[in-house]
């Protein structure tokens, strides 16, 4: 998996947060404050699919 890269940036009186898909589409989401964008920003970049664990035979 590439590596996600948030930008979180102010427009008019509201918090923008972006990231870029693998898929080349950007997701965008709205926030109130600077410090809920950076949080949502710092869960959303740790996020990476699982993969399924096998159970030993």
């Amino acid at each position: 998996m590439s590596q996600v890269r948030p930008v979180v940036s102010k427009e008019a009186d509201v918090w923008i947060l972006r990231l870029q898909k693998a898929n080349g589409k950007v997701q965008e989401y709205r926030c109130t404050t600077e410090g809920q964008a950076r949080q949502l920003a710092l869960v959303l970049a740790a996020t990476a699919p699982v993969e399924p664990v096998q159970p030993q035979a």
